[in-house]
């Protein structure tokens, strides 16, 4: 695969990410965000297993774990730190604005070059300092350009964009030494359904008529969001830095404040156009500082 179809490919995930935050927002009137998560992930999982079993005729992740303990902490660190990204962050959006939350969780695009620097000693380029800076900066301004208050939901939004960053940086390690994206798509959706199941039915315990009246949010949230723009990143990132990765799927923030202009009638002011605007320059320059390094 090319380094352009394999940046086209997560900009598609990012695409899917950023609409499905209206399913994530309106999918909680009847359940709670354990609740949720967990038919989310479960219909992820779902999807993607077809793909899965015909991938393990040719290679086993199964034969992977067995034969090496560390990739297969490595797997299943996946499914755990992706529960921990969006287990924080559908909790958060009870408490906080869509806008503090889309700010704050663009901070795993820093976190992500300072932990595969912090781990693997992975060099920093200037280019890449400017780019964070303006990504930093777009995302402000996509925000709405208001202050952020240290509020609960906004601390839980924070903690989730680290557990993200972590994922990122996983999946970067994991894809060289495992080509199984399939079954690592379903490996990690099993995994944080579990995890979400485990305190739905110990704190919430919804009835199964209450995840009817938001089975369309589920069905999007599950099929496109997990199914496919998760096993799209698995495939692509391959192919891209961990940075790089982390600028071009920042562009959710973007999206999903054009899918809230486009389909909420949302107000999208000229500062947040703006914001768009600095957010995709940052990825350009990114992608141009991963060509010169490459």
């Amino acid at each position: 695969m090319s380094h352009m179809s394999a940046h086209l490919l997560m900009l598609l995930a990012a695409f899917i990410w950023g609409t499905t935050f209206i399913a994530q927002t309106t999918g909680m009137e009847t359940i709670g965000p354990m609740g949720f998560t967990m038919a989310r992930y479960m219909i992820g999982a779902v999807a993607v297993l077809p793909l899965a079993l015909y991938e393990a005729r040719s290679i086993s992740l199964t034969s992977h774990m067995k034969s090496s303990p560390k990739q297969m902490w490595q797997a299943i660190g996946l499914g755990v730190l992706m529960f921990g990204g969006i287990g924080f962050q559908q909790t958060a959006l009870q408490y906080t604005q869509v806008a503090n939350a889309a700010f704050l969780t663009a901070l795993y695009v820093p976190c992500v070059p300072l932990l595969a620097w912090l781990m693997f000693r992975t060099r920093i380029m200037p280019k890449i300092w400017i780019g964070l800076m303006l990504s930093i900066a777009g995302s402000y301004m996509l925000s709405g350009g208001t202050d952020v208050q240290a509020q609960w939901g906004d601390i839980l939004v924070i903690a989730g964009a680290l557990f993200w960053a972590g994922h990122i940086v996983l999946i970067g390690v994991v894809t060289q030494t495992i080509k199984a994206p399939f079954q690592l798509a379903f490996l990690q959706s099993v995994i944080c359904a579990g995890l979400a199941g485990i305190l739905t039915y110990s704190f919430e315990k919804p009835d199964f008529a209450d995840f009817l009246p938001v089975m369309p949010e589920l069905i999007y949230a599950g099929f496109f969001s997990v199914g496919i723009a998760y096993t799209l990143q698995l495939v692509a990132q391959r192919y891209a830095s961990a940075t790089l990765a982390a600028f071009i799927l920042s562009l959710e923030a973007v999206f999903a404040a054009l899918s809230g202009w486009i389909l909420l009638g949302q107000t999208l002011t000229t500062l947040a156009l703006i914001g768009c605007i600095t957010i995709f320059l940052a990825v350009l320059l990114a992608d141009t500082a991963q060509e010169k390094d490459a």
